[in-house]
């Protein structure tokens, strides 16, 4: 009768008196067919597919414990379907797909996995559950080999990096000179912002759709860089530098004068009636002139004698046309 094979390593299997006189050269080669299952290694250029080379009773790819591949890829690999472990080091430089014709796992460039197939539906790559408190090297993705999509996956920290920084473009601002600053983005850049000094509101905000009620600015640092108060709000007190008494600026001025002095409104709410309060000192005699679309609610230009007036103006929309009344003359 005839020598059989074994299943999954294809070593021959002699027939009771068969091979007389050839029995150890048979056994011979048997010993080396099981040096190479054991600790034989097979390393393989590849330059498309490959299968791997099967023979009974003699030397063959697929026998190999290790197997190296180089070459480019994407590349598939075939092995037997017979029940083995395979030692892969991929060394392409693209993806290998590892399949025993009915399943197939994928090893990425540079990995060296331990590949296990049973030969039917099913092949696997060899991965521990516990690393000893090891560290995770040379991984790049995790999770069946795709981003990790739960927090239950284990994430490298390119894939966490460029995860949590993605809005920054993968870095965030300088640190130098930003000391007390907090993050902040316009939506498509992170930048850093300065905390307001003080806190803006001091009156109570009426909630459930309702306006504000009252609003207190206590200072123009507290408005923040960028950041202006429009329409009825209260806005900032502020000293007048030259003539003009900027609208966008405050809606409370204070000016001295020792000379004649001609004044100019200049950025009145396009959008909203406003009005604004100029407290003026007058000395030496000085005659204040005032923009040709103010009309004084008592007729006539006042006459403004040395001291102190509180002077209220009134725009309508649009800011073509003024309302003045004098509030109090020559106070003290």
């Amino acid at each position: 009768m005839p020598s059989s094979y074994t299943t999954s390593l294809r070593f021959e299997l002699q027939f009771t008196g068969e091979n007389v006189n050839l029995w150890g050269d048979k056994l011979n080669a048997a010993l080396s067919r099981a040096d190479d299952a054991i600790a034989g290694w097979l390393s393989k250029p590849l330059t498309g597919d490959y299968t791997l080379s099967t023979a009974n009773g003699a030397a063959d790819e697929a026998r190999k414990a290790m197997l190296k591949f180089t070459g480019t890829g994407a590349f598939t690999v075939t092995v037997p379907a017979a029940p083995k472990r395979y030692d892969v080091w991929n060394a392409c430089s693209g993806d290998l797909t590892v399949t025993n014709g009915s399943a197939s796992v994928a090893v990425k460039a540079g990995e060296v996995v331990s590949v296990v197939t049973d030969g039917g539906g099913n092949i696997a790559r060899v991965q521990p559950a516990e690393f000893g408190g090891a560290t995770l090297t040379g991984v790049a993705q995790i999770s069946g080999l795709s981003p990790p999509t739960s927090s239950g996956q284990v994430a490298t920290k390119g894939y966490v990096d460029a995860t949590a920084f993605n809005m920054a473009a993968g870095s965030l601002p300088g640190q130098a000179g930003n000391v007390g600053k907090f993050l902040t983005t316009n939506g498509s850049a992170a930048l850093w912002a300065t905390p307001f000094a003080s806190p803006i509101i001091t009156a109570p905000i009426i909630t459930g759709g309702a306006t504000i009620d009252t609003l207190t600015v206590s200072g123009a640092a507290s408005l923040g860089a960028g950041l202006t108060l429009t329409g009825s709000t209260r806005q900032n007190v502020t000293a007048v530098s030259g003539t003009s008494l900027d609208l966008a600026v405050a809606d409370f001025f204070t000016k001295s004068i020792s000379t004649n002095t001609v004044f100019a409104f200049t950025n009145p709410s396009a959008s909203n009636a406003q009005g604004f309060l100029l407290d003026l000192t007058i000395t030496s005699g000085a005659v204040p002139s005032w923009p040709g679309a103010v009309k004084w609610a008592f007729g006539s230009i006042p006459t403004l004698g040395n001291g102190r007036h509180m002077i209220g103006f009134i725009t309508d929309d649009g800011g073509t046309t003024y309302v003045g009344i004098v509030g109090a003359q020559a106070v003290a």
